[in-house]
């Protein structure tokens, strides 16, 4: 049985780097930390960055999660963090 529920090459790095998380950046965190994202725990708040429908750049800050998908695959969630939101943008 596996030390711990992912594995490093099961890691979606392909995923990760779309938000701007590139593969030397999560193994550079404290080793405690990246063997807490190994067993499926949430990662501290890092930036991310991705571009809207229009192509222009939106930075954030969230945390992750390794989970495993219907196909048994490791995949990604995130937990954005929320400093402010404009209200009127919900129903």
């Amino acid at each position: 049985m596996s030390r711990y529920k992912f594995k490093e090459d099961e890691v979606p790095y392909a995923i990760l780097e779309q938000f701007g998380l590139t593969q030397e950046m999560i193994e550079d965190l404290p080793a405690d930390v990246y063997t807490d994202i190994l067993n499926g725990r949430l990662s501290p708040v890092l930036p991310i960055s991705v571009k809207d429908k229009k192509g222009r750049p939106v930075s954030a800050r969230a945390r992750f999660k390794l989970v495993r998908d219907a196909a048994e695959n490791a995949d990604v969630i995130f937990h954005p963090r929320l400093v402010r939101t404009e209200l009127d943008r919900y129903s």
